[in-house]
């Protein structure tokens, strides 16, 4: 399946299955009910590559059958193995988890192999994918122009990734909850929760794309040097 299928479907709140095994994304409810923090970690686990987890050139000569969840099995190490079980029990919605040295990974007592391990975490993390913004910039022409340049510094201050932890000067999710409840049409407090964070991202995203445009021609309007601004209209794609 490829990638548009699996974010047309995540943003039909649609779960995507790989091998008759249906992937659901998880909604704001879920993750804070869950908690937060541990999301966090259940997401950055999953995505752990090979050569993170051992030696980069032994990883090369290691065939493509083996995975990070056989890696992470094979290590004996029992807190990570216990980390990574509930991680993949929180995104597969599933307590039936278990390692079969012979057979693998086994999820609701199908054996799964190499292919459809990546296939699954590559689900997991497009539904749970977070968008990175870029800073534009301009100079000011005149006290105007400035002004408007450090309205549009405020509004494009980095959204601090969703996967890391959270500190006093970067956007919080509460915080990016509040602002779209404020602000995106028909998206209020009491319906917001229900919404996954796939959907929830290309909201924010997008309405945060449409501010930067506004802003941006009321720069260019004031004396903005055009050379200095990256004009991005708001129905562009979000990459």
């Amino acid at each position: 399946m490829d990638v548009e299928e699996i974010k047309l479907r995540t943003i039909a709140n649609l779960p995507t299955s790989i091998n008759s095994m249906a992937i659901y994304p998880l909604s704001l409810k879920a993750i804070i009910d869950h908690g937060y923090y541990l999301y966090n970690r259940a997401l950055n686990l999953i995505s752990v590559q090979r050569n993170q987890l051992i030696d980069e050139e032994y990883a090369k000569q290691i065939p493509d059958e083996i995975t990070t969840a056989d890696i992470i099995y094979h290590s004996g190490n029992q807190q990570l193995i216990r980390q990574f079980e509930e991680s993949l029990k929180l995104f597969l919605k599933t307590d039936e988890i278990m390692y079969d040295y012979n057979s693998g990974l086994i999820i609701n007592n199908k054996a799964i192999n190499a292919e459809m391990f990546n296939e699954m975490i590559r689900v997991i993390l497009i539904q749970n994918c977070f968008v990175a913004s870029e800073e534009d910039a301009f100079n000011p022409l005149n006290e105007r122009a400035k002004k408007i340049r450090e309205k549009m510094l405020e509004n494009k201050k980095k959204i601090q990734e969703l996967n890391s932890d959270s500190s006093d000067e970067g956007l919080t999710l509460s915080d990016l909850i509040s602002i779209v409840c404020s602000n995106a049409n028909g998206i209020n407090i009491l319906n917001v929760f229900e919404l996954n964070m796939f959907q929830f991202n290309d909201q924010f995203n997008r309405m945060k794309m449409l501010d930067e445009y506004e802003i941006n021609i009321q720069a260019l309007l004031h004396g903005a040097d055009s050379k200095e601004i990256q004009l991005k209209h708001w129905m562009s794609k979000i990459k």
